[in-house]
């Protein structure tokens, strides 16, 4: 039996490809599949949630995402303690080849299995290569990318799309008693993801575009995340969801973050999509995101710079017929070729 080593952290958008991945190695090659993360408890509690318990390295952060002094010196001694937990990980794994999802966390890793010539597959899941993907392909390591295009690298990559869970599409009825919803018959309804961290910004954008859209008593907003006061009548809210059937099965619309991940499991859904991409996210990889996403017939791009209506734009995305692309990204494919890849 194959033994290999996947390292994810940080987010739902790096943690959730990984685990799909991890289960399809587990299912169809035979491969026994150890994960190691951060320590940050979102990290913990994505992961048993998944029924998965990784490895920990007390990695909170990179040292480079925050401002003040002592959080960078505190960050920059839990890295340095990394390098000692990754080399007990590998010791007691042994893993033939090692798997990196990208994000703070594969920096150990990589170095240290490279050291001592570990196989190591990177899988990029936005269209803007991030730190430790540029550096992974400086030092030779194989590169998988989920869109098509990947800025940033000048060294090959080869396309897989990004592994997400295969759909179980329930009734309507049966979506709404397990969100515990209440909605009148033939409404439409408009699903809002923020991302696994949530987006207050565009939970507040989203909110005052449902109250200037009251007057149509046919559409309801549901949103992820803790309930808001003051809201009006058209909004509901659902809590953190991390098994996301019962809401994609709800959407007739989706408005959401352009993280990779989250655009992948719309294609796959097949939901006619706005993408909002955050614009402070690391040299504009979401809006990269996004403009793939739309080549790709997921949906359009709404930006908050642009300076148009968020209400007209979700407007318009519920009147006309949209094609989706359901079976563009699927567990299968994606996993397959990543597989394939890595010659695995």
């Amino acid at each position: 039996m194959k033994k290999v080593l996947i390292v994810a952290g940080g987010t739902g958008g790096h943690i959730f490809p990984a685990v799909v991945f991890g289960r399809w190695l587990e299912r169809n090659r035979g491969t026994s599949v150890s994960w190691l993360s951060g320590s940050r408890p979102l990290e913990k509690e994505i992961y048993a949630s998944a029924g998965v318990e990784p490895w920990q390295l007390s990695l909170e952060g990179s040292p480079l995402g925050v401002r003040s002094p002592v959080r960078v010196l505190r960050r920059s001694v839990a890295l340095f303690s990394a390098f000692g937990e990754t080399r007990r990980c590998l010791d007691e794994v042994c893993p033939e080849k090692v798997f990196l999802f990208g994000g703070y966390i594969s920096f150990a890793p990589l170095l240290i299995s490279l050291r001592r010539k570990i196989p190591v597959v990177l899988h990029e899941q936005n269209a803007v290569a991030g730190r430790v993907t540029r550096l992974a392909s400086r030092l030779g390591a194989v590169i998988t990318t989920g869109w098509k295009e990947c800025g940033g690298l000048s060294g090959p990559y080869t396309p897989v799309g990004i592994p997400v869970r295969e759909p179980e599409r329930l009734s309507r009825e049966e979506a709404l008693k397990r969100l515990g919803l209440l909605l009148p018959e033939g409404v439409r309804i408009v699903g809002v993801a923020g991302g696994s961290l949530g987006s207050r910004p565009l939970v507040e954008k989203l909110m005052a575009a449902a109250e200037s859209l009251r007057g149509r008593d046919d559409v309801v907003f549901v949103l992820l995340g803790p309930p808001v006061s003051g809201v009006g009548e058209n909004v509901r809210f659902v809590g953190r969801q991390w098994n996301m059937d019962a809401f994609y099965s709800l959407c007739d619309v989706l408005v959401c973050r352009a993280g990779g991940s989250t655009l992948a499991e719309a294609l796959r859904w097949g939901i006619p999509s706005l993408a909002v991409p955050w614009e402070g996210a690391a040299e504009g990889h979401q809006v990269r995101n996004a403009l793939c996403f739309a080549a790709e017939g997921g949906g359009e791009v709404w930006r908050e710079t642009s300076g148009s209506s968020l209400e007209k734009a979700i407007g318009a995305l519920l009147e006309r017929p949209f094609p989706g692309c359901g079976d563009a990204a699927g567990e299968v494919c994606a996993s397959q070729k990543l597989a394939d890849a890595a010659e695995l």
